[in-house]
């Protein structure tokens, strides 16, 4: 690699870092993340990540040794800028990990863009010692709100950047896990004036960015850090605003995190009347404490 693009990659480093600073939204993500996670020494860790190397490198300050999977080979790029070390590729929704590898797995923003999201729980499972953790950042998928509507306006939804969905409901996130962990802790945050302002700097990010600002190309080139300062400028106007914003916590929220208990993995299947039917469908369609429907 020549110096000029060994200066460019140290540039684009510390730019991210710059632009992290000014993001009040992926600070609150990573400090969820880090209280629920604790400290991590002594411990073996995998993070499937979507890109954010910022974060993939502050979860390392927690100790013990880290992995990084991912699903795309743009992601795996993007990392390189910002960890040090190999990062593994996902491919057919298969960890190329022993059984019982880790304590923690922490998936980061990566499991919408998985085709598979139940297999690869599963697959989460196996590599976990059976007293391991996996922990799930995700956004909350609210369909009837303003940042959707803002989202479907503007074309930015996590789909329309090719990603498989735009997000989880909790009763979503708990139907992948009900068969191999049990999931004593849920987090909703980030309430929704804040996270429609937020939409709002995404559709100027758009317009600089083909994809999130956080996930960098292989071949970047100098005008990235023009485009670089200009939302750095922006982020700096509108940040004592949506640092107000984000004080509204009385507001739903539209950020998930779901912390759970490996168990093990038995399916829980509905059970089913002699007719076919599942106990809520014959509920809805009798009357409580008669024989038939009337």
């Amino acid at each position: 690699m020549s110096e000029t693009n060994i200066n460019l990659d140290a540039e684009i480093s510390i730019w991210q870092e710059k632009l992290f600073a000014r993001s009040i939204r992926r600070h609150r993500k990573l400090d969820r993340i880090i209280e629920l996670t604790g400290k991590t020494t002594n411990l073996q860790c995998l993070e499937i990540s979507a890109g954010d190397g910022i974060i993939s490198a502050s979860l390392r300050g927690l100790g013990g040794s880290w992995k990084t999977a991912v699903a795309t080979e743009a992601a795996a790029l993007s990392l390189n800028h910002s960890i040090n070390e190999p990062v593994t590729l996902i491919e057919n929704g298969k960890l190329p990990f022993e059984d019982h590898a880790f304590d923690y797995v922490i998936i980061v923003d990566a499991l919408k863009g998985i085709a598979d999201d139940y297999e690869f729980i599963h697959e989460c499972h196996r590599v976990l010692k059976n007293d391991g953790w996996v922990i799930i950042s995700e956004m909350r998928r609210v369909p009837v709100s303003l940042v959707a509507l803002l989202q479907r306006a503007f074309d930015i939804s996590p789909m329309a950047k090719g990603r498989r969905r735009n997000g989880y409901k909790v009763g979503e996130l708990f139907n992948i896990l009900k068969d191999g962990f049990d999931v004593p802790e849920t987090m909703v945050y980030s309430n929704g004036l804040l996270e429609s302002a937020t939409t709002l700097g995404e559709v100027a990010q758009k317009s600089l960015f083909q994809d999130y600002y956080w996930m960098v190309k292989k071949n970047a080139e100098k005008d990235l850090l023009y485009r670089y300062r200009r939302l750095h400028s922006l982020a700096g106007l509108a940040y004592p605003l949506l640092w107000i914003f984000s004080k509204m916590e009385f507001l739903p929220g539209h950020q998930l995190l779901v912390k759970s208990r490996r168990r093990h993995w038995r399916p829980r299947l509905q059970p089913k009347l002699i007719d076919g039917r599942s106990i809520a469908e014959a509920a809805i369609n009798t009357k409580i404490g008669t024989a038939a429907p009337f």
